[in-house]
């Protein structure tokens, strides 16, 4: 029977007082982004991503989120196959499949209170080398508020790349943080060969931006030239310096565009960047500087 949306509120608001982690074990997010890693993908129905994204908002908009996150074990939400974790790392909270229902429906973090409105994602983390670890990286090391993760391969099936289908949970937790921050950033990390691009931009480009239209914000054309800048690399714009790796087809992004939110920054990164990146903490807080004083 379908709930109502004051019956869902109601039921979010009947969490436990005292914090049940979902493990007797305390894990780092690495670690924990090991563990939930499942070979499994079964397509939620759009009730259960309805509720997700009710769930969702509620969690992301919360003063307390390690509380606020056991609204996924209370009634109207404990369907949802989500478990709150208390990660090693102090003042961050996951939201993961519980054991017995690993459906490849990703693996979502934020910190226990504040942070800047940035959504940090990394959905292709098993095919774009090194992209899960930075996500991981720039989310424990920034005030970001948010981040997520895939948690099966994006080549696992059809049906398996979280960007391309119509929807998923990473849909429903970017559009509550989109409701609750309509001026804020989603950051989507990918990586990309240069040996496979068609163009001489391409092949020349260490980072390519787009925000999946034709027609970029400022916003973005500014991030662009604060990254070639402070990092000095070759960060093109999409489509004004490059044609190739436009975000044209994710889906993530025209749905956010549907309602008619901004702030969404699909990234590319190559081989050596990603190395970069990864390695150099430096550069890691430069990129997110600048993604702090460009957003719109």
């Amino acid at each position: 029977m379908k709930k109502s949306n004051g019956y869902l509120l109601a039921a979010m608001l009947l969490i436990p007082s005292v914090i049940t982690l979902a493990s007797s074990e305390t894990l780092s997010l690495e670690a924990l982004l090991e563990e939930v890693r499942s070979e499994d993908y079964a397509i939620p129905d759009a009730k259960s991503i309805g509720q997700a994204q009710a769930g969702f908002r509620y969690w992301l908009a919360a003063d307390d989120r390690l509380e606020a996150a056991h609204s996924f074990e209370s009634p109207g939400f404990d369907t949802l196959g989500l478990a709150p974790v208390e990660l090693a790392e102090p003042g961050f909270v996951a939201l993961i499949e519980q054991a017995d229902t690993r459906d490849g429906r990703g693996l979502f973090a934020a910190r226990a209170e504040g942070g800047t409105p940035l959504l940090i994602q990394a959905p292709h983390q098993y095919y774009d080398l090194r992209t899960g670890t930075l996500a991981r990286q720039l989310f424990l090391e920034s005030d970001a508020m948010a981040a997520a993760w895939n948690t099966t391969h994006r080549y696992h099936s059809d049906d398996t790349d979280l960007v391309h289908i119509g929807d998923s949970y990473l849909h429903a937790l970017s559009r509550a943080f989109a409701d609750i921050h309509p001026e804020g950033r989603i950051l989507q990390l990918h990586g990309f060969s240069t040996a496979k691009r068609d163009s001489y931009a391409g092949r020349s480009a260490q980072a390519i931006l787009s925000d999946g239209t034709r027609y970029p914000s400022r916003a973005l054309a500014q991030l662009a030239a604060c990254l070639a800048d402070r990092l000095d690399i070759r960060a093109l714009l999409y489509p004004r310096d490059v044609r190739e790796l436009g975000a044209t087809t994710n889906t993530l992004a025209a749905d956010l565009h549907r309602r008619n939110f901004d702030g969404f920054v699909h990234l590319e990164l190559n081989p050596d960047l990603r190395k970069r990146l990864v390695r150099d903490k430096d550069a890691r807080n430069i990129l997110i500087q600048c993604v702090a004083e460009t957003s719109s």
